[in-house]
């Protein structure tokens, strides 16, 4: 009886090991998008976007050449539901006002994914 007791404590302390080995996750923060802040500039190629402090937003695109696109707006990021929402200004010589959201796939202190809220693909973007 006292053997069938030590084998069965034995088992269960290696049960509680491996259940609170497994539950001491990594640290990778490229799925925690709550303490890392999306505030500051980020590159996509011939694409650059500053998040600034005060929730301004500004894109410059020179994808075509000869030809600089600017936007400009303002931005809100609620980090627990991981969407970005921009609110692009009237700019000149482009059509009206408008919003767009998007979903973020991936934040961390280098690397920015964002996903149109359909699901597609909008960019990955670097911090400058």
């Amino acid at each position: 009886m006292k053997n069938e007791i030590k084998s069965l404590f034995i088992i269960l302390c290696g049960i509680v090991i491996v259940t609170l080995y497994s539950a001491c996750g990594s640290d990778d923060d490229s799925h925690d998008n709550n303490n890392i802040s999306i505030v500051g500039t980020w590159v996509n190629g011939t694409t650059t976007v500053v998040f600034g402090n005060d929730g301004s937003y500004n894109l410059t695109d020179i994808s075509v050449p000869s030809v600089t696109q600017y936007r400009k707006g303002s931005y809100s990021y609620n980090a627990g539901q991981s969407l970005l929402t921009i609110n692009v200004q009237a700019v000149a010589g482009q059509n009206g006002a408008y919003q767009q959201s998007y979903i973020v796939q991936t934040l961390t202190s280098t690397t920015l994914v964002l996903l149109y809220t359909d699901g597609d693909v909008e960019g990955y973007y670097t911090r400058k």
